[in-house]
């Protein structure tokens, strides 16, 4: 049973070290040399992993094999790996002074890292096995609490080991989720140019416009130094570039600015605002511009004290007068944009003269926005 797991990473840790270890060893029933043989290895254990991995994690555990008990030093560390016994790179002077100290001695190397478990033989009887475990923690957990600066510095770098380990497993959920929906797009592009319907090319040209803003937002997240947090403007300018490449042609050059401060806001948010983009620049690619070979899209980002504003505007040909309002209308799309809107208790304007602007007003706060 495991009796204390210690972070190695300077010299602060390897005091650390002796003192748990002082304290176990005297607690499994060794004393006098037999005593210093153990310390000494678990020092050289700790320091070996400072030396040639820049830190590790040593483990101290009370095991049973057969009718003799063990305490058991297990150091890991995800450094470079050793080369076999007797190589160049293999065992230094100081695991091959661990491995003739312990009693059983194993060690597993290879390009992801290295374990050593060093056993020791104590006398502990079995039966006594599970009582002297818990005693043993009960001394180690006494000792911890007896430093509370130790205590504190030990709590934060278990806080900080836990957020990294967070973070590199929603890297991963990141890639994978853009992995699968790269392969999606894919299908999408196969059946759109295998399809003989201008009305289905259409419907999976929209649908590559919205799973592809789905994707550059899990892109984003997975080189994001926090996890959950997006930079805004520049996804927005991912977005506005695959939107425009996708929907351009030869006939039709559209171009599209993205402007505003750098703003960063929460993935869920980050999502709904890429859609909102995309689909926008979508609507202006297809309907804007008729009977022209260009046409241009601004689209600013403006993050005030308790709002975020967000303007997309184009060039085209507005809206005639008596022309249903875009806001009211029942296409996908708009109530796609409306939906957006009303989740983040935002507002939502157009302006029809000189091309279509469409005005959004969020609140910052619900969007986790921090600049």
């Amino acid at each position: 049973m495991r009796l204390s797991s210690l972070r190695i990473e300077d010299e602060r840790d390897i005091l650390r070290l002796r003192q748990v270890g002082e304290t176990v060893v005297a607690g499994a029933g060794l004393t006098g040399f037999a005593a210093t043989r153990v310390v000494t290895a678990l020092l050289e254990l700790g320091r070996n992993l400072i030396d040639h991995a820049s830190g590790g994690r040593l483990a101290l555990l009370l095991s049973e094999v057969g009718q003799q008990v063990y305490l058991v030093a297990d150091a890991v560390d995800q450094g470079p790996g050793m080369e076999a016994e007797g190589g160049p790179g293999g065992l230094g002077l100081g695991l091959r002074g661990v491995k003739r100290m312990a009693d059983l001695f194993d060690l597993q190397s290879g390009a992801e890292g290295t374990r050593v478990r060093a056993s020791f033989l104590v006398p502990v009887q079995p039966r006594e096995h599970e009582e002297r475990v818990r005693s043993l923690l009960a001394e180690v957990e006494q000792l911890q609490q007896g430093d509370p600066a130790e205590l504190l510095a030990r709590q934060n770098r278990e806080l900080m080991e836990a957020l990294q380990q967070r973070d590199l497993l929603m890297a991963e959920v990141h890639h994978r989720t853009k992995n699968n929906l790269s392969l999606v797009l894919g299908l999408m592009r196969l059946g759109r140019a295998a399809s003989s319907s201008d009305e289905t090319k259409d419907v999976l040209r929209d649908l590559e416009g919205r799973v592809s803003a789905i994707a550059k937002v899990h892109d984003q997240l997975q080189n994001a130094a926090a996890s959950d947090q997006v930079e805004l403007t520049a996804l927005l300018r991912d977005v506005a570039r695959q939107s425009a490449s996708a929907f351009g042609s030869r006939n039709l050059a559209v171009t599209v600015d993205v402007e505003g401060a750098p703003i960063h806001v929460s993935s869920s948010p980050a999502v709904d605002l890429a859609l909102v983009v995309g689909e926008l620049i979508t609507n202006a690619c297809k309907y804007a511009f008729p009977g022209r070979s260009c046409g241009h899209v601004a689209i600013t980002v403006e993050p005030l004290q308790d709002e975020l504003k967000l303007r997309i505007a184009d060039d085209g040909v507005g809206l005639a007068e008596g022309q249903e309002r875009p806001e009211r209308s029942g296409s996908l799309g708009w109530q796609m944009v409306r939906s957006m809107v009303q989740k983040h208790s935002g507002s939502l304007r157009t302006h029809g003269e000189g091309g279509l602007t469409v005005e959004l007003t969020l609140d910052r706060h619900l969007l986790g926005a921090r600049d």
